[in-house]
């Protein structure tokens, strides 16, 4: 007890000491805007975009023309009907910290130790407009190499994102095609942050992209209204084009507009190629390859050939319907709120079957754009795994992650998490655990 609180101290220490400061990424340079316009945080954990943030995307980085459109001025100013940008894509950083860090792992009888960890990330990130209708957006990373308890013995440089974009914009109408190894959902701007419990886009170890799957997808953004999205992967892993997923989104905006937006989203992906469902991906750290291990006790990986990394799968759905609301700097409250369903199936080369189907919810509050409460909850409404015709129920409880923060500036943010964890199985009853952390995360 003495220890929690002595920590709780030094936390409100900290959130109370940090000096402010103003905004100064790449884009803000760029364009003259300040971040609030297309995100209200960029963090705690993932950035959530408004309207004119997901048309700013789309529009291969440009600031686009959007329903609120701000008449008269000169180009460069607020005021501008379209801000120019200039054609050099600029740098920036970002430095993540654990300030301190407490896990009890699913089933333990008490808590690990108490960890910390100043040098957890550096992140390398360019983007901008190239000529007239290209953009470009990458993300890199600098990670340590897992040993030592995640100590900087070596590190680890990884190319985390990548998105090219070819656009062209005819009133209120975006015209794009798209070539990168992100989800469809982050084509559009409606990820990272989403209502939780999506299987469209998986994998990730501190800033490693995996699998780097290569997506060619084409997109029309009608009348600020109509989304649409469609195209193909190689799947998640490998690069050719043998084995092919399809992808594809289509949402509707009953609201379209920062000051109030409201939209109706569904996404699938499908084919033969894609990390199972109860499958977990880890990199080992001294031979730097990914290894594969079960995600439900009693579930095999269902990977095989060369080193165990082919997924044997004879097909996969994956179906994420949402609906999102939200509003921007309504006196001092920010909100976004969404809801969402998720249906995926696995059918395997042996016969096996996995199914699974969850409900989440999501809720992302900002007061002033300073303090604010970013509260995930779900559960997986049906997880079957089938095999020989017997059909195994896994058992899950509710889960929750939530991020309470304290953003002094534009470009920092301290966040104090908390969340549970699980293990399941196939034939006993879920395994509990949680964890928390204190973080500081720096945007430059």
């Amino acid at each position: 007890m003495r220890r929690f609180v002595a920590f709780a101290l030094v936390a409100v220490g900290a959130m109370t000491l940090v000096a402010s400061a103003h905004a100064v990424p790449s884009f803000t340079r760029q364009t003259g805007m300040t971040c609030a316009q297309c995100h209200v945080m960029f963090g705690a954990p993932v950035p959530n975009f408004t309207f004119t943030g997901k048309k700013f995307r789309m529009n291969g980085y440009r600031v686009p023309f959007v329903t609120e459109r701000i008449e008269a001025g000169q180009e460069g100013a607020l005021g501008g009907k379209r801000l120019n940008i200039s054609l050099f894509p600029y740098l920036s950083l970002r430095y993540q910290s654990v300030f301190a860090t407490q896990a009890k792992q699913p089933g333990a009888a008490s808590a690990g130790p108490i960890s910390s960890n100043p040098t957890s990330r550096l992140a390398l990130f360019t983007g901008g407009p190239v000529g007239d209708n290209f953009g470009l957006w990458t993300e890199m990373y600098l990670t340590p190499d897992g040993a030592r308890d995640g100590d900087w013995t070596l590190g680890l440089f990884s190319f985390d994102e990548y998105d090219l974009r070819y656009t062209r914009m005819k009133n209120n109408n975006v015209f794009g095609l798209a070539f990168n190894n992100q989800g469809i959902a982050e084509v559009s701007g409606f990820g990272p942050w989403s209502p939780g419990g999506s299987q469209l886009n998986r994998g990730g170890l501190n800033g490693w992209s995996h699998p780097n799957r290569g997506n060619f997808l084409a997109y029309a953004w009608l009348n600020d209204k109509v989304l649409i999205t469609g195209g193909a992967s190689p799947g998640d892993n490998n690069l050719n084009w043998k084995q092919l997923s399809y992808l594809g989104q289509v949402a509707y905006a009953i609201m379209n507009s920062d000051a109030r937006e409201a939209w109706i989203n569904v996404m699938f992906k499908t084919g033969n190629d894609v990390l199972p469902l109860a499958t977990n991906s880890a990199v080992t750290a001294n031979t730097r390859q990914w290894n594969y291990t079960a995600g439900v006790t009693g579930v095999p990986t269902y990977m095989g050939g060369t080193n165990g990394l082919v997924p044997q799968l004879s097909d996969f759905t994956r179906i994420t319907t949402e609906v999102r609301y939200g509003f921007i700097d309504r006196g001092p409250h920010s909100l976004e709120v969404g809801g969402a369903f998720n249906v995926n199936t696995d059918n395997y080369l042996n016969g096996d079957k996995l199914k699974q189907n969850s409900a989440f919810a999501r809720m992302r509050y900002v007061h002033n754009r300073t303090y604010g409460a970013d509260i995930t909850i779900g559960k997986n409404l049906t997880y079957e795994h089938t095999v020989g015709g017997v059909t195994s129920d896994i058992k899950d409880k509710m889960s929750y992650n939530t991020y309470w923060t304290f953003q002094p500036a534009m470009n920092m943010i301290i966040a104090l998490s908390y969340g549970n964890t699980q293990q399941l199985s196939t034939t006993a009853a879920a395994l509990t655990g949680w964890n928390w952390g204190l973080n500081i995360d720096f945007l430059f």
